[in-house]
């Protein structure tokens, strides 16, 4: 097998200390050739606290290094520590990081220097939310064509600078982007294609930071995150992943990109046949056999997904979501809170977990879940005012529920259509909501009308109306 060095120099090397050896340039533990999966911040914790020691380091330095442009309190650099002392305990025996009340933490463990050391190459994963489909490829497919190639023409233009010797600091940089890749949340994916296009900035030949830009494009333009049009992003993604393509011919990452915007069943099975342990690929995948109606499948791929990565939270949401419409509520409410410890400020998650509760009867459980979808992002209370519609009318507070809906409905754009329908169809206009989805299945093919052909929200209404599932 091909092995990789590290060179010593001083952003390079590793530090060994029990089982472990933490790889500088990359933020990578590793036990005994086992890559620890634990996100960049957390081993950048670690580094920060083995650099030194024995010796204490405070909080505020350690909450300045970690998150230098962010606002982040004392509990995120508690659960990065009690994360690494969970994994010291398990692996090594020991909790190896000492508090120090009133100053800091110090780590307690004997530490060496390595300056050259060789290491088997990993394939850098990426991963994208559940959301990602929500409205069809098809419908965008024939204007993101007219723009490719304005977009190919920016590639290029990073093609064309000079190879520079800075690939660990490019390996770095797409890590940490992969770490705010993971939140899912609107600032952290563009805070993670600002360091995707730092490492191409650095290494003009970096694959991994051109895939890493096609997903941050991706997820962009369908979730709506971006001041431009979601099809100029999906454009980009497309011209993005070809590039990494270019420059990687094996790239699952990028070939998981193009099977997912093209709705393509052979490159999204290109892209596990690539990498088989790619929890991006496998995930998409599972979109994609949901778009298609085969939730069982879905829901078994996503699985395999989560055993491949547990930390990934667009994972989680999605395992969560496939187990809703599975009619596994208690399921689908354990994934959702698993992936809000994970990231607590999901809006995604927070979705679910509400519509979960709401099959299980549990109307404060749901209406507390979409308060929290407002508090999170203020540009989401349309949505959470819809979602808080149907919460309401189903607890008998019409009044409430209409004053939501009149809310949601003057901000249309901003609210996802099917649950528009539920809103209507639980204050009682069914004729209303069945129109709506009558459109909404004309205009999206695929995922949208599978998702609501297995929602329980939408089952009494199809009664009611005397119209099949198929038929929606």
């Amino acid at each position: 097998m091909m092995l990789e060095t590290l060179e010593g120099n001083p952003e390079g090397g590793a530090y060994q200390f029990g089982p472990f050896l933490l790889d500088v340039p990359r933020l990578r533990l590793f036990d005994r050739g086992e890559r620890v999966a634990l996100g960049p911040k957390v081993v950048e914790t670690l580094l920060a606290l083995i650099e030194q020691p024995g010796e204490v380091v405070s909080k505020n330095a350690l909450l300045d290094r970690i998150w230098p442009d962010e606002d982040v309190n004392e509990a995120s650099l508690a659960q990065n520590i009690h994360v690494l002392r969970r994994e010291f305990r398990k692996r090594w025996g020991v909790a190896a990081i000492d508090t120090v009340p009133g100053r800091g933490y110090s780590f307690s463990g004997a530490v060496r220097r390595v300056d050259h050391v060789e290491l088997a190459p990993e394939r850098a994963r990426y991963r994208v939310s559940r959301r990602l489909l929500l409205r069809s490829v098809a419908a965008v497919a024939a204007t993101v064509l007219a723009v490719v190639t304005v977009t190919v023409a920016i590639v290029h233009a990073h093609q064309s600078s000079e190879r520079t010797a800075s690939d660990r600091q490019a390996a770095r940089l797409d890590a940490i982007g992969r770490y705010y890749w993971d939140l899912r949340t609107r600032t952290a994916v563009a805070r993670s294609m600002r360091y995707f296009t730092q490492a191409i900035d650095t290494d003009p030949q970096d694959s991994q930071g051109y895939a890493g830009l096609a997903l941050a494009n991706a997820v962009t333009g369908y979730q709506g995150y971006g001041p431009g049009s979601s099809l100029v992003y999906i454009a980009r993604a497309r011209a993005f992943a070809r590039k990494a393509i270019e420059l990687d011919p094996n790239s699952s990452d990028a070939y998981a990109v193009l099977g997912a915007t093209e709705s393509s069943r052979a490159r999204l099975q290109r892209a596990i046949a690539l990498d088989p342990k790619s929890a991006i690929a496998r995930e998409w995948y599972g979109t994609f056999l949901l778009e298609h109606g085969d939730i069982r499948g879905s829901y078994r791929e996503l699985r395999r997904a989560s055993e491949l990565d547990p930390l990934s939270v667009a994972v989680v949401v999605d395992l969560s979501n496939a187990a809703y419409l599975l009619g596994r509520y208690p399921e689908a409410i354990s994934y959702a809170r698993q992936a809000l410890e994970l990231s607590p400020k999901l809006e995604a998650a927070y979705e679910v977990l509400g519509v979960a509760y709401e099959q299980e009867g549990e109307a404060a459980e749901a209406i507390d879940a979409f308060r929290q979808i407002a508090q999170i992002c203020p540009s989401c209370r349309p949505q959470a005012a819809v979602l808080l519609a149907s919460a309401y009318a189903k607890t008998g507070r019409l009044s409430r529920a209409r004053t939501m809906l009149a809310m949601a409905q003057a901000h249309a754009h901003d609210i996802a259509t099917d649950d528009l329908a539920a809103a209507l169809a639980a204050v009682g206009r069914r004729s209303d909501a069945l129109a709506l989805l009558k459109r909404l299945h004309g205009e999206y093919q695929g995922y949208v009308s599978t998702e609501i052909a297995a929602d329980p929200r939408f089952a009494r209404l199809r009664v009611v109306s005397g119209v099949s599932d198929r038929s929606i």
